[in-house]
Formats: C-alpha cells, sequence, structure tokens
C-alpha cells in the first residue's frame, strides 16, 4: 500500500511538472519513455521509502497487530506519510518553476542550510496555506484508504513478522542492488532536456546528488594519460608573451611580464547576484533580452570597459566565486568553494597581498552560506558580513541577507578605513538582494517588491548609488571598479548545456581610469582577474588558467570559454563545442553562442577540441587534488 501511495504521488507530481513544462518539453515518444523511465525510478525510490515499514512492522509485537489500536496506527502512519510525500510532489513544482529541474546538488546543498532556506520560503510563499493544504489532501487519501478496506487489510494481515516481512524484504534488496547497477546517471541521452528531466524521480534525484557531490574526474570522465594532459594542458596555456616557468612537466605555472611602472590602483570587485547579460541594454538584440532594469548600469557600462563576449563558468555563485577567486576551470562535481584542502590557495587576494594590499570580503548574507566564510578567511580575506554586524548596521534585511544598499554602506566605511591607514586595497563584495525573496527597503524604485524584475532594478539603483557616493572619497580617484555576475539568472535550457545560459555582463569603470571601449572577443569569467592585473601593469608567476585578454598574446586563436553544471564540463572555442560527462561520454558539435543551438560535428577539428578539453579539465582537476594550486609567492 505504501509503495501504491508512493507510485501514485510520483506519477501525479509528473503530470503536474509536465503541465509546467508544457511549452518546453518534446511533445513526441520520448515522453513517453520519459513515463517510463519514470516509473522505473520511481519503483526504485518507493522500495527505499517502504523500509521503515517494515523496520516498524518487525519491531512492534504481533499482540499490537491484532489489537484494534492497529488500525488506527495504520491510519496515522500513512498520515504522515502522505504529507512527506505530497510536500515532496509541492516542493518539486516550486524547484521547477525555479530551475527548470528535478532535485539536484542545488536542493542538497539548500537542505544543509536549513535556517536560511527555511527563512526564505516562508517569505516567498504562504507557508501556512500550503500546509493547510497538504494535511488537507492527506487527510482525504487516508479517508478513501479507510473507506477502501486498504487500512483494515494492512493492519488484519499475518502477524508474524517474518511471513511479513521476508518477502518485501527480499524483494526490497533484489531492486535496490539493481538500482546500484543502473543508476540514474545511466538515463539514456533524450533530444529535448526537459525531456529528461520529467524521466526523474525527485526523492532518488535528491539521493544520487547527495552521493555523487565530489566526482572523481579519472574514473568518470574520458581521459588522458596524465604526463600527455599536463603538456598539453601547457602548451594551451602558454601564450607568446607568458613562457613557462620551467621544463618540468608538472608545473604549470607561467611567467607574466610588463615593463614600465606598475599601477596601484585600489579595487572594487562586484560580484552581482544572477545578473545575466539581456538585463543590460547593451545586449537587448539577444533571445529572452529584458533590457531597461538597469539605467544607471547601462550608462556605466557606457563609461568604462565593457566585455560584450564573457560567459560564466556555471550556475551557482560559489562556482561563479571559484572562477572569479581562483581563474581555474570549472572540474566536475562542487565548487573548490566548498572542497576540502582549499586553503592557501593561489588567488587573486594572494597577489594583491604579494603586494601589501588589503584583502576583504564583504557579503550581505551570512558567510557560513556556501562555505564562504571558511574559505575566504583560510585563503587571506578579511570576512565582513552580517554576522560581523550589529543591528545598528542593517536598516532591511530578509531570510537570504541585509539589503545590497547596506553591504555597500559596509564597503564604503572599509575603504575609508584602508585609505586612512594608508593602505591599498581589494575589496571583493558579493551582493544578495537579487536572490528570493526578491525583497528591499521601499520607496527607492517603480516597481512592486517580489519579483526578479524588481530586485533586478533595486540592484542597479544600490550600484549607482554606491558609485555615486563613491566620487567623493578621496580613494575614488585611484581605484578601480570591476562589476561582473557570479551567474546568469537561470540555468535549464533545451539542450544539455545552454550557452546562452551563461552570458554574463562584465564592467570595469572609472572615468579618471579607463577610456570607454567595447571589448567584443570570446572570453571566460576566470579571465577578469588576469586582465585586471594586466591593466595594472603587473608582473608575477601565475597558477591560473586564465589569460589576461587584452594583451598581445592572446589572439583570436587563443579564445576559448568553460561552462558547466555539477556533471556536465566544456569546453567552447571556434565555435566548437567538446562536452564531457560522467561514464566516458562526450559530446561533440559546431554551436550558435547567440541561440543556444547544437549541431553534431565529428570532424578531425572538433576531435581535436575533444583532446583538448580533456587535456584542460584532467589537468585543471589534478593540479588541485595533488596541492599545486597553492599560493605562489615568487614574484617576479
Amino acid at each position: 500500500m505504501v509503495v501504491c501511495l508512493f507510485l501514485a504521488i510520483a506519477f501525479l507530481t509528473r503530470l503536474a511538472l509536465l503541465f509546467q513544462a508544457r511549452h518546453e518539453v518534446a511533445w513526441d515518444v520520448s515522453l513517453i519513455s520519459a513515463f517510463g523511465f519514470g516509473l522505473w525510478y520511481d519503483l526504485l525510490a518507493a522500495c527505499y521509502a517502504v523500509v521503515p515499514w517494515i523496520l516498524l512492522t518487525m519491531l512492534l509485537p504481533a499482540a499490537l497487530w491484532r489489537s484494534k489500536t492497529a488500525k488506527w496506527i495504520v491510519a496515522v502512519l500513512l498520515g504522515l506519510y502522505a504529507v512527506v510525500l505530497i510536500f515532496i510532489g509541492v516542493s518539486e513544482w516550486f524547484f521547477w518553476d525555479e530551475f527548470q529541474v528535478r532535485f539536484n546538488f542545488i536542493a542538497v546543498d539548500y537542505l544543509v542550510f536549513t535556517q536560511e532556506v527555511i527563512d526564505n520560503i516562508q517569505e516567498s510563499y504562504p507557508m501556512p496555506l500550503i500546509f493547510a493544504g497538504l494535511w488537507l489532501v492527506a487527510a482525504g487519501l487516508v479517508w478513501l484508504m479507510w473507506r477502501l478496506g486498504a487500512v483494515r487489510w494492512i493492519s488484519q494481515g499475518d502477524a508474524a513478522w517474518r511471513r511479513r516481512v521476508v518477502p518485501i524484504l527480499a524483494a526490497t534488496i533484489i531492486v535496490v542492488g539493481i538500482s546500484n547497477v543502473c543508476s540514474q546517471s545511466q538515463l539514456p541521452r533524450f533530444a529535448d532536456e526537459f525531456n529528461r528531466e520529467l524521466a526523474k524521480d525527485g526523492p532518488y534525484a535528491f539521493c544520487a546528488a547527495f552521493w555523487e557531490s565530489e566526482i572523481d574526474f579519472e574514473r568518470f570522465y574520458l581521459k588522458q594519460d596524465t604526463e600527455v594532459a599536463l603538456a598539453r594542458a601547457k602548451k594551451l596555456l602558454t601564450l607568446s608573451d607568458t613562457p613557462p616557468v620551467s621544463d618540468d612537466p608538472h608545473d604549470l605555472r607561467r611567467l607574466i611580464t610588463h615593463t614600465g611602472q606598475e599601477k596601484r590602483h585600489n579595487i572594487v570587485f562586484i560580484s552581482v547576484e544572477s545578473l545575466s547579460a539581456i538585463f543590460l541594454k547593451q545586449f537587448s538584440a539577444e533571445v529572452g533580452a529584458q533590457a531597461g532594469l538597469m539605467p544607471r548600469l547601462d550608462r556605466i557600462a557606457d563609461e568604462g570597459l565593457l566585455f560584450t563576449n564573457l560567459y560564466a563558468t556555471g550556475t551557482r555563485t560559489v562556482r561563479g566565486l571559484e572562477a572569479l577567486t581562483l581563474s581555474v576551470p570549472p572540474t566536475p562535481g562542487q565548487s573548490i568553494v566548498w572542497r576540502p584542502k582549499n586553503t592557501n590557495l593561489f588567488t587573486v587576494g594572494s597577489v594583491f597581498r604579494s603586494r601589501g594590499y588589503d584583502t576583504s570580503y564583504v557579503y550581505g548574507g551570512d558567510a557560513m552560506f556556501d562555505n564562504m566564510n571558511t574559505y575566504f578567511s583560510r585563503n587571506g580575506y578579511r570576512v565582513v558580513d552580517r554576522g560581523t554586524k550589529s543591528q545598528q548596521d542593517i536598516t532591511f534585511q530578509n531570510a537570504w541577507g541585509v539589503a545590497d544598499e547596506d553591504a555597500f554602506r559596509w564597503a564604503t566605511q572599509e575603504a575609508d578605513a584602508d585609505y586612512a591607514a594608508s593602505k591599498p586595497f581589494f575589496m571583493h563584495v558579493m551582493t544578495v538582494s537579487n536572490h528570493r525573496p526578491f525583497t528591499f527597503p521601499a520607496g527607492r524604485i517603480d516597481l512592486p517588491q517580489g519579483s526578479r524584475e524588481a530586485a533586478v532594478k533595486y540592484t542597479d539603483w544600490c550600484i549607482g548609488d554606491f558609485l555615486e557616493k563613491a566620487k567623493s572619497k578621496p580613494w575614488f580617484s585611484n581605484t578601480l571598479f570591476v562589476i561582473v555576475a557570479d551567474h546568469c539568472h537561470g540555468s535549464a535550457g533545451r539542450t544539455e548545456l545552454d550557452v546562452t545560459k551563461y552570458h554574463i555582463p562584465c564592467i570595469i569603470w572609472n572615468p579618471q581610469i579607463i577610456q570607454p571601449r567595447a571589448y567584443d572577443h570570446l572570453c571566460s569569467q576566470i579571465d577578469v582577474a588576469p586582465t585586471l592585473f594586466g591593466l595594472m601593469n603587473w608582473s608575477y608567476t601565475t597558477r591560473s588558467f586564465g589569460q589576461d585578454v587584452l594583451s598581445p598574446g592572446y589572439t583570436s586563436d587563443h579564445e576559448r570559454i568553460f561552462i558547466s553544471n555539477y556533471q556536465k564540463i566544456a569546453y567552447i572555442t571556434d565555435g566548437t563545442l567538446a562536452m564531457l560527462k560522467p561514464k566516458q561520454e562526450f559530446t561533440l558539435g559546431r554551436v550558435d553562442l547567440k541561440q543556444g543551438s547544437l549541431a553534431k560535428d565529428s570532424s578531425a577539428a572538433s576531435q581535436s577540441r575533444l583532446e583538448d578539453s580533456i587535456a584542460l579539465y584532467q589537468s585543471a582537476s589534478w593540479l588541485f587534488r595533488n596541492g599545486h594550486l597553492g599560493a605562489e609567492t615568487d614574484v617576479p
């Protein structure tokens, strides 16, 4: 009965998600396959879900099962199960609405930070009404099962636990054993990724994501001999003006050399939550553009150095922070921000500290979220977040953090203090307001709160207000402001990795220092920091995979980007996409960066790109795992 209840709710959930994705799914025979595979994974998940019932049957005395109380015990337990299962189904509806996928790593991460997530949900959705509805529906299901005699049938079955349990336990062991062989990652490819997502089971997908959060590249992905991979990666990373430090194939460090005097600008590095390129007027010709929401940033983009063809490496803040601080490709699994052994790495901050800069990380939320506090503090940054501030320092906050204007006020105070101490500073500011529940102080913009569009416009107001106030500061004339997104506001698409969901803006601004121009060549989020160092004429030894895209050595032959979700990683160059996936699978094709479409291509050129992709990702994984991304102290 529990299995039937589970399967029924799982089927209805899949139907509901199909309705929600009715405009995105492919209405063809693959939809039947999606429901067929879905039934299989629902059955596997149901076998896990029935285990508590088996244990209960084994532990409760037979006399209790024979009593009249048994019916009420079964009814209550069925009610609790129904509430939990319906709640999961409802949660999947909202999760799909936000991310267009079944439960994945994001759901796992959010479960770890219960307080923030629960508060966020309570502020975003009418939870009392939702819970009341859940209990009402669950009560109706139990009443129906009672009237149909199912409760009496369960409670009046064979009271001998061996005869009750052994057949069910045996069947469960068989099915669970099969599930270890036929894991969710073995779902076949679908032409439309939405159909493939429908084939998954939510609870099963959640558990799979939990167990697979760390992915061993050399075990699950196409690989080369380590020496071959490192040698190929070294060749790809070496430009005409960035020679390698040594001939050691394991040493991928390069010498970055500039002549003339170094510039010692202060840096305010603003990574903006969920800032897709389509929110700026400069990208209004793109599909899905929502220009007009950011008039201040539009003006700033016209006044500064705008990178029009820059792409994020991932779809989450921690992946963006990894790219912006470490300048490395997005290796499979969790971001390095989350992983063990991520202490004392070669970061943007370590280069600044080698020159006597104060380095800080200013975050409007609680930096313990996503391991940010541990990562930044153990890599030499001072962390300034909501937890370090008193209530007097906060004018507005929601579950996710303080209003962006509060965080920018803290940043101004930090800059003032460094200037007073005659200390150059590098400050990384991470915004939070463009995140659910999308609430902020009243009276700032002309849109009602609670929507993505309103949050985008409010973030724009905050950035404009911060920069306008900074103009009156004595440190302004020697400060560069870098404004870049951590990732886009959406990630799902019709293809496995929709490249249009990674297009982000980046602006380097200060009219007293930077001449207005647009840089249109293809570049990656991991290139932002090396390019910034190049603008300041800095010479140093780098361990990063990023490039100074404004240097003479960075030609059209070197243009490339890296994009990923947690399991799929791709390398795109010269219009060719090479995607690596678990189980040594891969996809090759010609990609349209504007439309996101992918045409399969197995030409010799594509095969060469595949080898490049393997070499770069395998080398990045090998370097981190073997401790070769440590902070560099040798500065020429």
